[in-house]
């Protein structure tokens, strides 16, 4: 799991990330100590972060054996080829994670400068057999995900106040973020979200 989210003030998006690794062990998630995944991606047209599953298996018809492909990995690949993550971007990562029914959702919050002072929040989930968008309405100025537990716990937070500003707001959200991972590091058995914390003004 993880924690990440996106969050548009009048002068700039706001972007935040976990940099946690988790892995299923029989039924049991457990840190993945080979890998510290990157979530957060910033492009010239706006900013993108990602949780859910962080890796995918892509299987060749002609080789008996799926190759696992890091998210980050192809999410990178393709930002040095374009300038954005567009909807072929997003088409090309369907199709390879349909070629195997193991593959978990992936899920894209997207922030994108419309204009000076104006911007865009998105939803993409990518799975197995099925891509769902969504656009965020008016009045909707940031898109969470990851963990129900800090997802519950951010929207009960009285987050309007700290709009003030985009660095203000990066200041209270990342301090935020830490105080909470450390507060459930000592009180729950395993903690899905973690290590140090990444957050990204867009302007």
């Amino acid at each position: 799991m993880s924690f990440t989210g996106i969050f548009s003030t009048k002068d700039g998006l706001v972007a935040l990330a976990d940099s946690k690794g988790s892995i299923h062990e029989g039924d049991k998630l457990t840190k993945d100590i080979n890998r510290t995944p990157q979530k957060l991606f910033a492009f010239p047209s706006g900013v993108a972060v990602t949780y859910g599953a962080n890796q995918f298996l892509l299987q060749n018809p002609n080789q008996i054996f799926s190759k696992k492909i890091n998210v980050e990995d192809f999410v990178l690949d393709y930002l040095s080829k374009h300038i954005t993550l567009d909807s072929n971007f997003f088409e090309d990562l369907l199709v390879k994670m349909g070629s195997s029914s193991s593959n978990q959702p992936v899920n894209f919050i997207v922030g994108r400068k419309i204009r000076e002072g104006e911007y865009r929040l998105e939803h993409h989930q990518v799975g197995f057999d099925h891509y769902v968008q969504k656009v965020a309405s008016n009045g909707q100025w940031y898109f969470i995900g990851g963990d129900d537990l800090y997802v519950q716990t951010f929207h009960q937070m009285d987050l309007l106040k700290e709009k003030t500003s985009a660095s203000h707001l990066q200041s209270f959200l990342s301090g935020r973020l830490q105080m909470l991972i450390q507060f459930y590091d000592d009180i729950l058995s395993y903690n899905s979200v973690g290590g140090s914390v990444q957050s990204f003004i867009f302007r």
